[in-house]
């Protein structure tokens, strides 16, 4: 299992009435499973988790992104960056992008994300892409997964 599913409170336990409708972001349960597949009618409605997490503004990840290649970079990290979000978003229902600031004054970018995976994925791909460091904390108990990466 992997560090901090255990005691994630945000991770359900059970599956939730098939079927069923989050209210916020239009995800359905079928199989077992959150996807965008459409709701059928008559469909109970239940908050996923990815929403739970943004409307109590919790994130299951954060990435922080610095050095001078990011200023120097930015428009090309900021597209990377949201089609790898939009990748994982579409094949993974509650792995979310939820923030992100922006601080040039000091060469940094935070993101939030409501699963570790995409936390983890997003970080990868700007190694992948751009070269640089990256280092990641992986936490127990439901604490955040926290990445840096800097170039």
């Amino acid at each position: 299992m992997e560090a901090g599913h255990r005691s994630d409170p945000y991770r359900e336990v059970g599956q939730p009435a098939q079927p069923t409708v989050c209210p916020d972001c239009g995800a359905t349960v079928h199989g077992g499973r959150w996807t965008w597949q459409p709701a059928e009618t008559g469909a109970k409605t239940h908050r996923c988790p990815a929403c739970r997490r943004i409307h109590d503004r919790v994130p299951a990840g954060e990435l922080t992104l610095k050095g001078p290649f990011l200023a120097a970079h930015d428009e090309e990290i900021l597209q990377l960056l949201h089609h790898t979000e939009a990748r994982f978003r579409d094949e993974h229902p509650l792995e979310r992008r939820m923030t992100l600031q922006r601080d040039p004054d000091h060469g940094r970018m935070v993101v939030t994300f409501t699963g570790t995976h995409i936390t983890h994925g997003v970080a990868a791909a700007l190694l992948d892409a751009f070269g640089g460091t990256m280092a990641a904390d992986w936490p127990e108990g439901g604490a955040p997964l926290r990445v840096r990466w800097s170039r």
